[in-house]
């Protein structure tokens, strides 16, 4: 079992919960060189095998012309208007860069990193970055408690975590002695995981039964390397369809059962929309500075948001237009035929206009479903 020693590793690998992606490098318009050093495992999308070494992501038959802009085709003419130029973000890769999909190019303000440890949390101590996507209820503990100077702003996606295996194909199916191989024990997939197995579905597993790998990453790893190795694996989407991809190439070919969907299962038990994942932090002082162009930046995001669950064509399209499956995996964590696949039903889990009314409401109330304290006002923009 992987065991984290201090504070900021294990929330920061929750971006590799909420944000999975497949394994991929760093983009950005400027290098920041231990992005890199914790993503050592390889997975293929659509057949594509990426390198998680060090690369700056571009496509070599384009210029970066949108490098130093901000577009959205279906932002508002009253956003669109503003110059958001300067604004400068860090993300993981994964399912919340579906948000910047036209982006790509745009190396010059947008920084994409497969190693959020290294990557993206320590971006929360330094002023270099005008807004981060993280995990939200990770990001906000980070905060909270060193006191950084960020607040969430906008929640980007909600969860997409599934129980999978290869053995059995019902929650029902579970007995004593049976193992589970899980991610990031303080990301949002493993306590949820924990809290409706033990408090809804009574199974009775030792702490000894349950593994939690450094990132969704290396779960896919052990499934694909290992099929039977154990009983029940926690992953989420996209590295979800990579998985069944791979064991379904395997000789013999292995089906993979999804056993549970987190989502609808804590929906049900809690009568709570989602699980919450990735969301929008914006430093403080940039607010104060470039108040117009951060609230523009946002709707613009929330746009491209809607375009992902509403103009899923629109998105490839642009994905597609940007790279290849090698560069596009490399900048955004998954290939165009994992969202044409996957969105339709939106299985990224990404949040559209009017799905979360209270920003503060969403983060607390799978807090205190938990046990935990609230989050503080002051943590929120």
């Amino acid at each position: 079992m992987n065991k984290h020693s201090f504070f900021i590793l294990p929330l920061a690998a929750a971006a590799l919960a909420s944000c999975s992606s497949l394994p991929s490098s760093s983009s950005s318009g400027k290098s920041i060189s231990s992005e890199t050093k914790s993503s050592s495992i390889a997975q293929s999308s659509s057949s594509t095998e990426v390198s998680s070494s060090s690369t700056k992501n571009s496509s070599s038959s384009k210029e970066a012309s949108s490098s130093s802009s901000v577009s959205s085709n279906s932002s508002s003419n009253s956003s669109s208007s503003v110059d958001v130029s300067d604004l400068k973000w860090i993300t993981p890769t994964g399912a919340p860069t579906l948000a910047f999909y036209d982006q790509g190019s745009n190396t010059a303000n947008w920084t994409s990193s497969s190693s959020p440890t290294t990557g993206v949390v320590p971006a929360f101590g330094t002023s270099d970055y005008d807004m981060i996507v993280f995990d939200g209820t990770s990001g906000l503990g980070v905060i909270a408690k060193n006191s950084y100077n960020y607040q969430l702003a906008q929640w980007i996606s909600g969860g997409n975590f599934y129980v999978v295996s290869t053995k059995h194909t019902s929650i029902s199916e579970f007995q004593a002695g049976q193992t589970i191989d899980g991610f990031v024990k303080t990301g949002n997939a493993s306590k949820s995981f924990l809290k409706l197995s033990k408090d809804i579905w009574k199974w009775d597993y030792s702490d000894t039964e349950i593994a939690f790998e450094d990132g969704v990453a290396q779960v896919k790893t052990n499934l694909t390397a290992n099929p039977s190795g154990h009983d029940y694996y926690i992953i989420a989407q996209p590295v979800l369809a990579a998985a069944k991809k791979a064991l379904v190439s395997q000789t013999p070919a292995v089906t993979l059962n999804v056993v549970a969907n987190l989502q609808s299962e804590w929906k049900k038990a809690y009568n709570q929309a989602t699980i919450p994942a990735a969301a929008l932090f914006v430093n403080k002082s940039s607010y104060e500075k470039k108040k117009d162009k951060i609230d523009a930046f946002m709707a613009i995001t929330q746009s491209r948001q809607d375009d992902a669950v509403n103009a899923i064509d629109k998105v490839t399209s642009a994905l597609n237009a940007y790279g290849d499956d090698t560069a596009v995996t490399a900048r955004f964590g998954f290939t165009s035929a994992l969202v044409s696949a996957l969105q339709p039903t939106n299985q990224f889990g990404i949040l559209k206009s009017g799905d979360i009314t209270d920003k503060k409401a969403f983060a607390n109330d799978f807090q205190t479903t938990l046990g935990a304290s609230a989050f503080a006002d002051s943590l929120f923009l």
